[in-house]
């Protein structure tokens, strides 16, 4: 259980260290990075939540019409990892990028993230805040380790996971923040 730990420690620390945020103020776009996501998702696991990572949860991500609702954990929390749960990559409040395993297995969170359509919500509540999102477009993007997302004023939630048609690339999933 320690070298599970210690490894999953590990994993956690070179996934934050490659997530750094490119960031080029010359350009319309921002890249977030994707790299050391793909693991392998045929892992079964026993989730308890116990009161130290209670501590650690920062939001709950809710699509009712994927029958999804998942705790957010902390960016620096080592919980904060796909093999667990949903990671969030960009904790600025403007803009908010969460990243989950496809595919099969237990931890395939999002799975049917495929199945969203134009203006379907998303809810999120996020340091006490409910939000409600809109999506606004779907796109697949390569699949090198950013997500090319163009710069606005307006608050967004970007959802991520790999493509089912094409593994070399993306689905991402770009909503914005509505007035519920």
């Amino acid at each position: 259980m320690l070298r599970k730990s210690l490894v999953s420690i590990l994993l956690l620390t070179a996934y934050l260290g490659s997530c750094l945020l490119i960031y080029n103020s010359e350009k319309d776009i921002k890249s977030i990075s994707t790299t050391n996501l793909e693991r392998n998702t045929n892992t079964s696991y026993i989730s308890t939540v116990s009161k130290e990572e209670n501590d650690e949860i920062i939001g709950t991500l809710t699509i009712n019409k994927l029958n999804l609702s998942k705790n957010i954990y902390n960016i620096n929390s080592s919980h904060n990892n796909v093999e667990e749960n949903v990671t969030i990559l960009n904790d600025d409040m403007n803009l908010i990028v969460l990243a989950a395993h496809s595919g099969p297995g237990y931890i395939a969170f999002f799975n049917d993230l495929d199945k969203l359509e134009l203006n379907d919500t998303v809810n999120l509540t996020y340091n006490n805040k409910k939000l409600v999102y809109k999506v606004t477009n779907i796109e697949e993007q390569p699949k090198d380790g950013t997500i090319e997302i163009n710069k606005t004023d307006k608050q967004r939630l970007i959802l991520t996971t790999c493509s089912k048609k094409d593994k070399t690339k993306q689905l991402v999933v770009i909503t914005e923040k509505i007035d519920a």
